[in-house]
């Protein structure tokens, strides 16, 4: 085996590996997902209180509870993505810098992970939006 056949086994082997925690740390906040969400974003049946005020007062605990797991839901497929994207980003950084492309090059993929970063770790776009208190 030469050189070239090594370099080429250890890259494969650091990709496989990122990928591999990717999808392990998916599965563990899917499923922490799932817990703190209390199970699945089914309506339950309607099985209220009969009395007009006491299931008015229920209908409404009822719907927060869905909005908050709905919100909660879409907040892990929003980590989710961040995640693949930014293992993307990385993986393309190691072959670039692996085959030697110019550092402008990698200055850009440097600056597409820190926009990433910016937008849905930091919520920097929230700053301008008016309305959005976050």
């Amino acid at each position: 085996m030469d050189s070239s056949m090594i370099f080429g086994a250890v890259i494969a082997f650091i990709i496989i590996n990122i990928l591999g925690i990717a999808v392990t740390l998916a599965v563990v906040l899917y499923q922490l997902n799932v817990l703190i969400a209390g199970g699945s974003l089914v309506v339950p049946p309607d099985t209220g209180p009969a009395d007009a005020l006491e299931r008015m007062v229920w209908q409404k605990e009822r719907d927060e509870s869905l909005a908050n797991k709905a919100r909660l839901s879409g907040a892990y497929r929003t980590g989710v993505m961040v995640l693949i994207w930014l293992s993307v980003l990385t993986i393309v950084e190691f072959l670039a810098s692996s085959i030697g492309v110019s550092n402008i090059a990698m200055i850009l993929i440097a600056l597409m992970k820190a926009v990433v970063i910016l937008q849905f770790f930091m919520h920097v776009s929230s700053i301008w939006l008016e309305g959005d208190k976050h």
